[in-house]
């Protein structure tokens, strides 16, 4: 069905029966009718964030799940629950492929290379546990220091087991431009690299790599690469046939704001014989899109779920919604600096809808300030070890979470403390101005911490 041109999708019984509607949200209706809403304020009925209760500028940690979306994946679940022999025998193979073939469309690439999975860490681990018996001592798997935490256990784990050695670059910080990361990433991938790992968007630090160089760069050299595209999807134009990675792999629930437990892999055609499932089941042998496409008996829902936020993004408008990130971004990260009279970690040129922003000195001595137990051998130091550490940071990130009810991760890098700020279709520039007013009262040290008598 998934390369079969002549191939008739069936219709979506969910979309058709007007489940979508939802009487005391009007925005969700008119993303299921294709008007666009204003951003903002006005787009936060569309999601079932607190808003009244929380200033949510942290998209990026796990997303926030269109009412759309969930709404239809909930219908799934009521069809499958009508009648679950119809449900799982005779409908959902087609109507995953049907979906398979919308997000094809959406990424560019073909439905007959793409697989969809529950999240990415498991396409990332499918890919990365491909390795075995094609990589072994004398080889090299290339990473970034700056990826995400969980693919360097997987690179670390697959080199035990084959005795390759597993190489990760110290990328020097801070970057002015893309270019710098090509070179240091040229001059430092060893000679006998066979396999690399980038990630599209970096989680801890937010910064788009290059990462069409940066497949050229590896193709030239004869290395493989894996893209961990985790924030990619919905936050960057995607065009996978035309980046040719060989392996890319995507969350659906976080920008593209599908159901948690949505998410793809696109595999390119000459790997596809090596790459397998984690889970064996009946599809073996029968082809890439049949391995994948059944892993057991399970809730699908989710993955069914991405159909109705893929239409909400056709209403929205990608373009649309990227130029409106990107502008809140950039007012955003200017009323932060301006306030705390610091500065970005990269620049604006080198983010998509995230940011770091530095925080203010006074956040580092209101934490050492500090003289709880849990604190004190760290205070009794005294406030003179200048190097922020992650308790640092995670003290700062506590306040603003409990004391105002802002949801932002507080990060630490090289020794200093900065604030990753995400931007999305329901967030303003107000929200932004509260995370400020917030940060220079803990600086200021006018507040108890969280707990303390």
């Amino acid at each position: 069905m998934a390369s079969d041109a002549q191939w008739q999708a069936p219709s979506n019984p969910c979309e058709a029966a007007g489940l979508l509607a939802e009487p005391h949200a009007d925005p969700v209706g008119a993303v299921g009718t294709g008007a666009a809403p204003a951003f903002g304020a006005s787009c936060r009925s569309l999601f079932s964030i607190d808003f009244d209760r929380w200033i949510f500028i942290n998209h990026g940690a796990f997303g926030g799940v269109l009412r759309c979306a969930a709404l239809e994946a909930e219908a799934w679940r009521r069809r499958c629950e009508a009648q679950p022999l119809l449900f799982l025998d005779r409908e959902l193979f087609p109507q995953l492929v049907r979906v398979m073939r919308e997000l094809a469309a959406f990424v560019g690439c073909e439905a007959r290379d793409l697989a969809l999975l529950p999240n990415a860490t498991t396409g990332l681990n499918t890919v990365i546990q491909s390795l075995r018996g094609r990589v072994g001592p004398g080889d090299a798997l290339f990473s970034l220091d700056i990826g995400y935490g969980s693919v360097k256990k997987m690179l670390g784990v697959v080199a035990e087991q084959t005795g390759a050695e597993h190489v990760e670059l110290a990328v020097r910080l801070p970057l002015s431009r893309p270019e710098e990361l090509v070179e240091q990433v040229s001059a430092a991938m060893p000679p006998n690299a066979r396999f690399a790992v980038f990630d599209a968007v970096t989680s801890n630090t937010a910064i788009v790599l290059p990462i069409g160089q940066l497949v050229e760069l590896c193709h030239s050299r004869g290395v493989e690469v894996l893209v961990d595209g985790a924030h990619a999807l919905g936050m960057l134009p995607l065009d996978l046939q035309q980046l040719g990675a060989d392996y890319f792999v995507a969350n659906c629930h976080k920008w593209l704001c599908a159901p948690r437990g949505s998410a793809f892999l696109h595999v390119q055609r000459r790997h596809q014989p090596h790459v397998r499932p984690l889970v064996t089941s009946h599809g073996h042998g029968s082809g890439f899109v049949s391995e994948f496409i059944w892993d057991g008996c399970r809730d699908y829902a989710p993955l069914l779920g991405v159909s109705a936020a893929l239409r909400a993004w056709r209403t929205l408008g990608p373009q649309r919604v990227r130029a409106h990130q990107r502008q809140l971004l950039a007012a955003a990260t200017d009323a932060l600096m301006l306030a705390w009279g610091t500065g970005l970690l990269v620049p604006l040129s080198m983010c998509g809808s995230m940011a770091l922003v530095e925080l203010p000195p006074g956040c580092l001595a209101a934490s050492r300030g500090q003289s709880t137990d849990s604190r004190s051998s760290q205070a009794k130091q005294g406030a003179e070890a200048a190097a922020a550490t992650s308790a640092d940071a995670k003290f700062v990130q506590d306040m603003l979470h409990h004391n105002h009810a802002v949801e932002s991760p507080v990060k630490c890098i090289g020794g200093q403390l900065y604030v990753r700020i995400s931007v999305h279709i329901y967030n303003e520039l107000a929200d932004y101005e509260r995370l400020a007013a917030a940060v220079l009262r803990i600086a200021a040290q006018q507040e108890e911490e969280p707990g303390a008598s």
